[in-house]
């Protein structure tokens, strides 16, 4: 898992928005989400030829490793690391960033909402 993880850092400055398979089968890809505010987040999403899931979010200067978990619709993915417990949740091509403080597990602050793509963006637009 380190070291599809470090794939990550290594192959998405060279990615555009369509995915990118590697000879292992791997397959990257880097989406710009423009959320609230006008804040941009770059989220690098690896599907791993042995079926597993990860994005790696670009929060606040800090790279966040994230792995897939349950979701009762759309994609979900919570942070790897304990420490910094972010959740990235998708739908389409819409996302919401949340944060869950380690002293209060039932409690979810949601950092950034409206997060789309282009795409869903330019849909948005034309409504």
């Amino acid at each position: 898992m380190r070291n599809s993880i470090k794939s990550i850092f290594l192959i998405s400055a060279c990615l555009s928005s369509s995915w990118a398979v590697a000879e292992n089968g791997d397959q990257l890809q880097q989406v710009l989400y423009q959320c609230e505010r006008g804040v941009t987040l770059p989220v690098t999403y690896l599907n791993t030829a042995s079926g597993g899931a990860y994005a790696v979010l670009q929060v606040d200067g800090q790279q966040i490793p994230m792995s897939i978990a349950v979701s009762a619709s759309g994609a979900r993915y919570v942070s790897i690391d304990e420490g910094r417990n972010y959740s990235w949740h998708t739908k389409s091509d819409s996302g919401v960033l949340s944060w869950q403080p380690a002293d209060d597990a039932g409690e979810n602050v949601i950092v950034l909402k409206g997060c789309a793509t282009g795409t869903q963006m330019l849909a948005e637009i034309a409504q």
